[in-house]
């Protein structure tokens, strides 16, 4: 829907020649069935929000809706929505699914306040909210811990993930997207490093590709230095070798981040999403690289004018960069 096309249907429900589509009902908010003018102008416009954005957001808002909205109040007239009613629905809800379904209960409503169809929105009240779950742990490995989980875990589907996040620094879904033709050898200030292009990532469920990253300076080789790239190119040889695609499968498809994180969290004593964590704060404080080079590394923007204009270095140029710290923090190197 265009701009101009979001005008005309709201002057259009306005002048009530539209009316009949709406009905004074909250009817289905998803994509696919958007035939309420309401919901059809409150999801194109958060739709419009996030597009190109491939962060979890936009999914979550359709979940909310799918799995605790529609349930409880599709069908209901939105001039008989009771505060006492949105309490008791919150109260059923955890923390995080009782935030998204607000979010998208006020947002749905205030089209109908803004037109005009009831006095106020029942959301925008002040309810009590469900306690918050306590908040994921915010531990890292340090480097000893990390060599030491990589020996471990050798073998299994998510090794090169493990790999690419905690000596490479990428995201859960950027780490288990990485085909075999995505990781290549280069050398830099006498050391070997495997770099691997990051340009896509792996959603919840196996074979869930989504072919954009999370914004656009995400865009990237992320470096993963010797010795632990050997055990890239491993993985990426017998992948080879067996036909495969992706460096990280379950069955015939990518490996997703929910299988992932199960597998994982068989292992692991911190967060499959802490490694990347770990890999920056080691890589700064015992391998010594520079703040700006790992900022890159990570996909991150650098301040100012120079970062957002000018400065444009090379995976080569990053590597060379890094690699004149490691060797020096790392005297068998080099």
């Amino acid at each position: 829907m265009t701009d101009e096309e979001l005008r005309r249907a709201e002057h259009r429900l306005l002048a009530g020649a539209a009316t009949y589509a709406c009905g004074g009902y909250i009817v289905r908010l998803d994509a696919l069935h958007r035939n309420d003018l309401y919901t059809r102008l409150a999801y194109d416009r958060l739709e419009r929000k996030y597009d190109g954005s491939e962060s979890g957001t936009p999914k979550n808002y359709q979940r909310a809706w799918k799995n605790y909205c529609a349930p409880r109040w599709g069908g209901v007239p939105i001039d008989q929505v009771k505060p006492l009613d949105v309490q008791e629905w919150l109260d059923g809800l955890a923390y995080g699914n009782a935030y998204n379904s607000m979010i998208v209960m006020r947002r749905t409503l205030d089209f109908a306040v803004n037109l005009e169809q009831i006095p106020s929105n029942p959301f925008r009240r002040e309810y009590e909210m469900p306690r918050k779950t306590p908040r994921r742990s915010k531990d890292v490995y340090t480097l000893e811990q990390a060599e030491a989980m990589l020996a471990r875990i050798e073998g299994m589907p998510y090794e090169a993930a493990y790999i690419l996040a905690a000596f490479g620094g990428c995201r859960t879904g950027e780490s288990l997207g990485v085909r075999v033709e995505d990781v290549r050898e280069i050398q830099a200030g006498g050391v070997r490093f495997a770099a691997a292009s990051i340009d896509k990532q792996v959603g919840n469920l196996n074979g869930e590709i989504a072919w954009r990253t999370k914004n656009g300076q995400s865009v990237r080789e992320a470096i993963v230095p010797e010795p632990y790239c050997d055990a890239l190119f491993r993985v990426r040889d017998q992948r080879t070798a067996d036909g495969f695609e992706w460096l990280c499968m379950m069955g015939a498809k990518p490996m997703g981040k929910i299988a992932a994180g199960r597998m994982w969290r068989r292992f692991g004593v911190i967060p499959f999403a802490n490694l990347r964590n770990s890999w920056r704060t080691f890589a700064q404080f015992e391998w010594g690289v520079g703040y700006a080079t790992l900022e890159l590394l990570m996909g991150h923007k650098l301040p100012g004018v120079t970062g957002n204009h000018y400065l444009r270095p090379s995976t080569e140029q990053l590597a060379e960069d890094f690699a004149a710290a490691y060797v020096e923090k790392r005297g068998h190197l080099g």
